[in-house]
């Protein structure tokens, strides 16, 4: 069996509804691949505050968590199976610092299926594509 890594994951939203997509670095694992920012949950945290904590190492803004995007969605890498789950987020701030991507990018629902993105990721990528973000309360 391989190892399982728990990650939690933030499909940011802003003003307008539009996804917020990153790409990760070209030295990092499974780089230049896009993916929705976040990472490893870890010992004694919920899902919800590794996500916070996440977003504030990863761009320094302050983030509210609100409802998990679907189900935990699983796929098995070279290094292990990642099972992540992805919440709706709004941040307090658009002014974003990039300590882990080489790039982000605000999408509309209706661009997310052009992007490369990690395999686990892009599952939840369609399943937003079919959600009605007018509906939700962050």
């Amino acid at each position: 069996m391989s190892k399982q890594i728990q990650v939690v994951g933030a499909a940011i939203l802003n003003d307008q509804n539009q996804i917020l997509a990153t790409q990760r670095a070209d030295a990092r694992v499974l780089g230049q691949q896009w993916e929705f920012p976040g990472g490893k949950i870890k010992a004694g945290e919920t899902p919800e505050q590794a996500l916070t904590r996440e977003l504030e190492e990863e761009f320094s803004v302050q983030a509210q968590v609100g409802p998990a995007v679907g189900p935990t969605f699983k796929h098995e890498y070279d290094f292990g199976t990642v099972n992540l789950t992805v919440y709706y987020v709004r941040l307090a701030s658009e002014d974003l610092r990039l300590m882990a991507h080489g790039k982000v990018v605000w999408c509309e629902q209706t661009q997310l299926g052009k992007l490369d993105w990690a395999a686990t990721d892009r599952q939840i990528a369609e399943l937003i594509g079919q959600e009605d973000l007018t509906q939700l309360s962050i």
